[in-house]
């Protein structure tokens, strides 16, 4: 059983009187925390208030929360399972190390939550599936600031971490959706990123990632500066071509001299394009997320007993007040759900590769 405990504060004491709230019901065996960034938190509080736990946590704070179609600003959501719940956390750097305890028997189902400003994202997404495959079935989401300046945000049994990634194993029934409705700007535009470093693209074809960038734009009517870079930005992500055509959306977020900084990795010679959207079809994908997970899930005879929804900023910067409409579209139901608007989301649905994406909604739908 999964059940969910909602707050409107973002302060130590609303936390623990919905955490009261929520362990009145039921002694869960593991709590996810959705924490909505706020005002801010205070590190050491939260520390002392996690060492005061008696049964396994892991989350993290996020631009934003969700509980079932509102958005918190500030508050959060509590979501505890009375299903066995096992944290690791690990060291996000160049050459992450798994717990035997992960890699012996990888679980049904493996929630991820990373930070998402960590330069070290791509090692951490690699090693999961080089070393557990798709053995479990994979979702989550990157933790941290809408400022953009890394800090402390995943939340673990030990404490409130940076550069970590906190790993959820369950032995649950559970199906996964991805979905995010940009289309390429042009079919015929193919760019290499010809030098990158984690996710920093310093030339495209040879040349100055921006200007190629900012020439594309302006030729299909976009004027982008430095001075207005993120707005322009945010309507027209990047994304990596896979073999099969797969589009995997690269958020560029800001300029370092005449280099793109992405939120997620860009290999070294790496294809792109660069995609646009509309509201309409952007709004289509969401529709036919929740569809999506919930065929996968069917076909395997279980009874759904909540929902998990991961679902980039960027597109409630994108949409502005119109974001509710695709809320509606993303919960359709009374399901309990709960989760983030985050930076960067994680999916494996088990019939592609596990990804780190950009302004992409992720479902996940437990049993």
């Amino acid at each position: 059983m999964m059940w969910t405990e909602s707050f409107t504060e973002s302060n130590l004491a609303a936390l623990e009187a919905a955490w009261q709230r929520l362990t009145a019901r039921q002694e869960p065996q593991g709590v996810l925390l959705f924490l909505a960034e706020g005002k801010g938190w205070s590190v050491d509080a939260l520390n002392t208030w996690i060492a005061l736990r008696t049964v396994p946590v892991a989350g993290g704070i996020f631009p934003r929360a969700l509980a079932g179609r509102q958005v918190l600003a500030e508050g959060g959501v509590l979501v505890a399972f009375d299903a066995p719940f096992h944290v690791e956390s690990v060291a996000m750097n160049a050459s992450p190390s798994l717990p035997v305890a992960l890699t012996e028997r990888p679980p049904a189902t493996l929630i991820v939550l990373l930070d998402g400003l960590s330069p070290n994202v791509r090692p951490i997404i690699e090693t999961l599936y080089f070393e557990l495959g798709d053995a479990p079935l994979y979702a989550g989401g990157g933790c941290g600031s809408l400022s953009l300046t890394q800090r402390p945000c995943v939340i673990t049994p030990e404490g409130i971490r940076q550069d970590v990634a906190a790993l959820v194993a369950m032995d649950i029934h559970s199906s996964v959706g991805v979905r995010h409705g940009w289309q390429p700007l042009d079919e015929a535009l193919l760019l290499e990123a010809t030098a990158s470093d984690g996710n920093v693209i310093h030339s495209l074809n040879w040349r100055p990632a921006f200007e190629v960038y900012r020439e594309v734009l302006g030729h299909y009517g976009a004027t982008i500066t430095a001075e207005n870079f993120f707005t322009v930005a945010k309507d027209y992500p990047l994304a990596m071509v896979r073999p099969r055509g797969e589009l995997i959306v690269r958020d560029p977020i800001r300029i370092e001299g005449k280099s793109l900084v992405c939120v997620g990795p860009v290999p070294p010679h790496t294809t792109l394009t660069i995609l646009h959207g509309d509201a309409a079809s952007l709004l289509t994908a969401a529709q036919g997320l929740d569809g999506a997970a919930r065929d996968k899930f069917t076909a395997g005879g279980d009874t759904l007993q909540g929902r998990l929804i991961f679902d980039c900023i960027s597109r409630a910067l994108f949409f502005g007040e119109g974001f509710a409409e695709e809320m509606e579209r993303l919960v359709p139901d009374t399901l309990p759900t709960a989760g983030a608007l985050t930076l960067g989301e994680v999916a494996c649905t088990g019939e592609e590769i596990l990804s780190f994406y950009n302004k992409t909604a992720v479902a996940m739908l437990l049993g």
